[in-house]
């Protein structure tokens, strides 16, 4: 026992002997927050957004804003005003424009944070955004970003129009009667739907398959960023008149909800935000054509299909008449079509009848390099079987017109015409304008 409290006082001596006293009077580092020197960048942000506005944007690191069981990155510096540039001109600017900067000030969230990267989610899909109270808004993929790649623009500008719906949404509800056109769509299996799939149950995109609230704003957020001419096509080209209507009945909620709770005309509000939209990222046909897109196709009927070129027409009579000699089998050209089947590849279609009346199609796939005006030349480069065997017959469109003259795949007259669902496009001859050919577009 004795040996016991020797021991224990010697182990006592010597932590006291060890023991240091410590300085308690230095601040731990980052305790209080961290500090930086203000920058140009974060002048333009207080001038642009936090003076006139009262909206703090935060794109420095602070863990305390985002899910700590998410693995996320700060922003790019030099992303920050490219992008808060898309914000200002194309939501602020165009709602102050629309409805007033108190009503902005009134209604727009008090902090924007900014982050790198998408946050995952368990389920598969990626947060782009959320908003928080209607008093914080997160933007993430922010290293992504360009501000002249138009679907990247479009992309951010949709998540921004589509969290501030839900602000407006929150503070005066929409219409109960929204809630009862697909009342029975909303799935928590949103992610497993293409867009196809959504339009068809009568939501604008997949996402508004979710739930109501967020069927309410994708319809705000797609209207905007889409506008009215690529909006109409979305609509139109939805084979489900069904699925259409509802739509339609969506469409026509919101339109008299923004009129009547915030007198705002959102048609305006359409044009503004396009307006603003191409003042970054200029449309381009490329952008609406293709798979995924809106449109992937265009089909050219001659016997149908008034305001083809005379020099097309000519052209198509040589390859009936040249399909026709081929083996002397007298077969029947119908019509063509041309698929964009991938931004470098374009594949033409002809559709004819042997003499029994059997249809076939026989297509040639062709790669083409639009230059930063669209124009490409085309380059054939594979063919299926049925082309190897008809194409002497058809030399006068697939060789002597396709593959010699420079094209700019666009709109007939250059841009969509209002009031109709049937829209108009095709190659535009680059070398002689009055050589075009065009067709009908669609999925």
């Amino acid at each position: 026992m004795k040996k016991h409290i020797i021991y224990l006082l010697l182990c006592s001596f010597l932590f006291a002997a060890c023991k240091k006293k410590e300085d308690v009077s230095k601040p731990i580092l980052g305790l209080e927050g961290d500090t930086w020197p203000k920058g140009p960048i974060d002048e333009w942000l207080y001038n642009t957004f936090t003076k006139p506005y009262n909206i703090q944007v935060k794109y420095r690191w602070d863990a305390s804003e985002l899910a700590l069981d998410k693995r996320l990155v700060p922003p790019y510096e030099d992303k920050i005003q490219p992008l808060m540039e898309v914000v200002r001109k194309a939501w602020i600017d165009v709602y102050s424009k629309e409805a007033g900067e108190p009503f902005i000030r009134k209604f727009c969230p008090k902090q924007y944070v900014l982050v790198g990267s998408p946050e995952y989610n368990t389920n598969g899909t990626i947060t782009l955004g959320q908003a928080e109270g209607g008093i914080k808004v997160t933007l993430f993929r922010v290293n992504e970003f360009s501000n002249t790649d138009r679907d990247i623009t479009k992309r951010v500008l949709k998540t921004i129009h589509h969290e501030f719906a839900h602000i407006l949404h929150q503070n005066i509800m929409y219409p109960p009667e929204f809630k009862l056109i697909t009342p029975s769509v909303y799935t928590s299996s949103w992610n497993q739907l293409s867009d196809d799939a959504a339009r068809l149950l009568g939501c604008i995109t997949p996402y508004a398959s979710s739930a109501v609230d967020e069927d309410f704003v994708e319809m705000v957020a797609v209207m905007l960023t889409e506008g009215k001419a690529n909006y109409e096509a979305i609509v139109n080209t939805i084979p489900n008149p069904a699925a259409i209507a509802s739509i339609r009945a969506k469409e026509n909620i919101v339109v008299t909800y923004f009129k009547q709770v915030y007198n705002i005309n959102f048609d305006s509000l359409q044009n503004s935000t396009q307006v603003a939209l191409n003042s970054f990222a200029p449309f381009k046909f490329r952008h609406i054509i293709g798979p995924g897109k809106i449109y992937s196709s265009i089909n050219i009927n001659p016997a149908r299909l008034t305001g083809l070129s005379a020099d097309f027409n000519t052209r198509w009579a040589a390859a009936k008449t040249g399909l026709a000699a081929v083996g002397a089998a007298n077969r029947v050209l119908d019509s063509m079509k041309l698929v964009v089947t991938g931004e470098q590849t374009i594949v033409a279609t002809f559709m004819y009848r042997n003499q029994a009346g059997v249809n076939f199609t026989a297509s040639f796939t062709y790669t083409m390099n639009p230059d930063a005006n669209g124009v490409t030349m085309l380059t054939l480069t594979t063919k299926d079987g049925n082309a190897s065997v008809v194409e002497p017959g058809l030399v006068s469109i697939t060789t002597n017109y396709l593959a010699a003259f420079p094209f700019k795949l666009d709109y007939y007259t250059g841009y969509p015409k209002t009031g109709t669902p049937e829209q108009y496009a095709g190659l535009l001859n680059q070398t002689t304008p009055a050589a075009y050919m065009i067709g009908l577009l669609g999925k």
